[in-house]
Order: C-alpha cells, then sequence, then structure tokens
C-alpha cells in the first residue's frame, strides 16, 4: 500500500515520479520465491492471526502494512504443518500497459501467501515492528475465511484495481476479516465518526518529508477532506489494528467476548515510531511566502527604476515562479480532467497554480526586460491575483471545503506581489510613453 500511496501523490508534483514503478517494497517481495496454497485443515486446528506491521525509514514504508497470517501448528488430516502470511500489496510492474494503467489511476494490484520465516527476516532487516493479533474465531469462521482466501488466491481472482484510500492492501483485510464474521466490523465501526481525514492521516504520516508532504498536500481536492469513520481509518493498518482490538463478538451464551485472543510483539523497532499529530504548518508557510513575496516586490522596485540588471534580474524570479506554478497547475489539471486520481479532483489549489502561469512565464520577462505586451501581461497578473485572492475568500464565507490555507499562506504573498510589481511597472511604462 505505502508504495502507490507515495508514488500516485509523488506524481502530482514531481516529473521524475514515473520511474519510481520500478521500486518494490519490501513486503511485496515473495520471502521463499515460491507461494504458498491456503491449507485445507478443519477450522479447529487453524489459527488465524492479523499481522501488523510498523512504519520504517523509507518513503513507501511510512504508512505501515498489513496481512492475514494462517497457521497449522501439527500435522492433521491433510498431512504436515501449514504457515503462510497472505497480504494485498503486490504488483508486477513488467505486466502490460502497466505505466499507462499508473498515469491513468488504475493500477492492478494482487494477492499471495508467504512463508512467515522470510517475512519477519525482511521486517527485522529495516527495523520494522511486527505485531500479531490471534483472532478468536469460531471454527466456521475460520474455514470461510480460509475458503475466501483460497478462492482469492487463483489466478482469475488474485487482481484488483488498487485505490490508495478505498480499496488497498489494509482495506482489502479488514474486508476479509469482516465477511469471515458476518459484517459485524462495519456494523460496529461505519457510523463511528472521527475529526480525521485522509489528508489529516496523510500528513501525519509523511511529515518526516517536508517535501513529499507539501506535494501531497497540493495534489489532494476537496475529496481528501472529507471526515472519516473509524471503517474509512482502517485504511491505515494501524488503525485496523487499534479497532481490532477493541471490538467484541458475540459469543454464543448470550453475552460477548474480545475478538482478540491474544497480543505480543513478533519484532520490536528501535529507530521507528508512527507520529501521532498532523503538522501544523501554515505559520511556517506564511513565513516563507511572506519573504518571497517582499523578494518579489523589491525586484520590482529595483526593475521599476529602470537599470536593466535588475530588470533582468526580476525576469528571471517572475520566470522560475511562473513556470514552477504553471507546471504544478497543469499536474493539477490533468490529474482532474483525465485521470481516475478521484482523490486529486476537484482541488481548489487550481485557484493558487494553474496553466495560466505558463503564459505569464513567457509574457513576464517580455515586458520586464523589453516593455512588451504590457497591458495584456498586466491584465493577466490582476487576473492571477484575483483568482488567489478568491481562495482566501472561499474560506472567509464558509464555501471552501478543502484544508489548504496553509498553501494559500505559502503563493498568496508572491502572487500579490508580482501583480503589483508587474502593474507598477507597467504603469510606470505608460507614464515614459506619455512623456
Amino acid at each position: 500500500m505505502t508504495l502507490t500511496i507515495r508514488l500516485l501523490f509523488a506524481l502530482a508534483v514531481s516529473p521524475l515520479a514515473v520511474a519510481a514503478p520500478q521500486l518494490r517494497p519490501p513486503s511485496a517481495a515473495p520471502a521463499t520465491g515460491a507461494r504458498v496454497s491456503a491449507p485445507v485443515d478443519p477450522g479447529s486446528e487453524l489459527t488465524v492471526t492479523l499481522l501488523t506491521m510498523g512504519v520504517g525509514e523509507q518513503v513507501w514504508e511510512q504508512f505501515g502494512h498489513n496481512a492475514i497470517w494462517l497457521h497449522v501448528a501439527r500435522p492433521s488430516s491433510a498431512g504436515g504443518s501449514f504457515d503462510a502470511v497472505y497480504h494485498w500489496g503486490l504488483f508486477d510492474s513488467s505486466q502490460p500497459y502497466f505505466i499507462p494503467r499508473f498515469l491513468k489511476g488504475r493500477m492492478l494490484y494482487s494477492m499471495g501467501g508467504f512463508a512467515l520465516d522470510g517475512t519477519l527476516e525482511e521486517y527485522r532487516a529495516r527495523d520494522r515492528s511486527v505485531v500479531a493479533q490471534e483472532l478468536d474465531l469460531t471454527n466456521r469462521q475460520k474455514i470461510a475465511l480460509r475458503d475466501f482466501i483460497r478462492w482469492n488466491d487463483t489466478p482469475q481472482h488474485r487482481e484488483y484495481y488498487y485505490d490508495y484510500y478505498r480499496d488497498n492492501c489494509s482495506t482489502r483485510v479488514r474486508d476479509a476479516l469482516d465477511r469471515a464474521l458476518g459484517g459485524i466490523i462495519k456494523a460496529t465501526f461505519a457510523s463511528r465518526m472521527t475529526s480525521q481525514t485522509y489528508r489529516s492521516h496523510t500528513l501525519r504520516l509523511t511529515q518526516v518529508g517536508p517535501w513529499l508532504a507539501t506535494g501531497i498536500d497540493i495534489g489532494l481536492g476537496r475529496r481528501g477532506d472529507r471526515k472519516l469513520s473509524a471503517w474509512d481509518e482502517m485504511f491505515l493498518p494501524a488503525k485496523l489494528h487499534d479497532y481490532i482490538r477493541e471490538l467484541r463478538v458475540a459469543d454464543g451464551n448470550g453475552g460477548t467476548r474480545p475478538l482478540v485472543r491474544s497480543e505480543r510483539q513478533l519484532l520490536p523497532s528501535v529507530t521507528h515510531a508512527e507520529p501521532t499529530e498532523p503538522p501544523s504548518w501554515t505559520p511556517i508557510f506564511l513565513t516563507i511566502g511572506l519573504v518571497v513575496g517582499a523578494l518579489f516586490a523589491f525586484a520590482g522596485v529595483r526593475a521599476g527604476r529602470g537599470s536593466a540588471p535588475a530588470r533582468y534580474a526580476a525576469a528571471v524570479l517572475y520566470s522560475l515562479w511562473s513556470f514552477a506554478a504553471g507546471f504544478l497547475g497543469l499536474l493539477l489539471f490533468l490529474l482532474w480532467a483525465v485521470t481516475n486520481h478521484v482523490f486529486a479532483h476537484q482541488n481548489e489549489n487550481l485557484l493558487l497554480l494553474h496553466p495560466l502561469w505558463l503564459v505569464l512565464a513567457v509574457l513576464g520577462p517580455m515586458t520586464a526586460v523589453r516593455g512588451r505586451l504590457a497591458r495584456t501581461t498586466r491584465w493577466m497578473t490582476l487576473g492571477i491575483a484575483a483568482l488567489a485572492v478568491v481562495a482566501l475568500l472561499l474560506h472567509v464565507v464558509g464555501l471552501s471545503r478543502q484544508a489548504n490555507l496553509e498553501i494559500i499562506a505559502l503563493t498568496l504573498p508572491p502572487i500579490l506581489a508580482i501583480a503589483w510589481a508587474m502593474h507598477r511597472g507597467t504603469a510606470r511604462s505608460r507614464v515614459a510613453s506619455v512623456r
């Protein structure tokens, strides 16, 4: 799950993301080189355990992982013991049309079962924790889960279209358990609302990499700010672990019992701890925005005094900003217009970053250096500034449905500074030409 979250959001903000599918998270590689088939033992001889893997150092490890461990410890009627860890985080970068599907947001993932020992070795090598929760299922529920996994692990059923929030490797584990339990997980947690959103959880877990987290923040649209139910939160392995721990099920005698029979830590982590709160970056972003805006305004004042070096310096600064803002805006537009990355749709950051900046990247230097197309440039910068102000006003009047105040704080001061400098410069040019 974690690799694709990193890739899909990095795609929205980085031209280098196309090369990233060559990477594979440790959990996506078979530990022994061969798949393991699910057992056919009676339920009484089978233990079912939810494995939750903690966060790691690499970007694709920052969301954790999980799996279902099926275990038969002693020889049975089927013969021999059985030990396999099943997870839904596999993909094959050599599959036909992999890159087009990735860009379109139609990534094919699959599931498989692998040996426990090799899986633990991979996580031990990366200093990632592994927690095991043995589930107190009835024999019938164990058999139902085992049979579903056997069905799911057939060639015609292994693959699925991956959605990094709504249909990922953690939600697949959740749904498999819920199916075996007769829907009690969803019935218990779907109506329990939380204060968290997809954005807040994503920024919380990626904040150790500020550049990536900022790119994700820019790329997420309105859907990323919907309040989540506890059921929705289980797209995160750690949340599924927590909610399963508190779940109680019928004991058959009119009472209830905990679903988790026992919990133990198979592997500790010495260096990696999951962040507990999302970052609060608005003051920092506002400071950066004000500094950049002041720099742009100063460059505009110097350019307005008529010296050629000052005009060239202003032209370079404005062009760099305009190109970066325009390129990001083009990516945001394409993500909304032509892809299935639905959480990048309806993005209010398009009021701040949009393809019009690419036009200004050409017009700005021509106006700053040679005074050409001054009227067109002036009106374009004023229009761009007006759109940015609208982004802020949507919050003021309560019409915004997106938590992007930190992005507004970062971009609005430079935008207003460029508009002011361009308007001031072209106005001076008009006065000079009249004289």
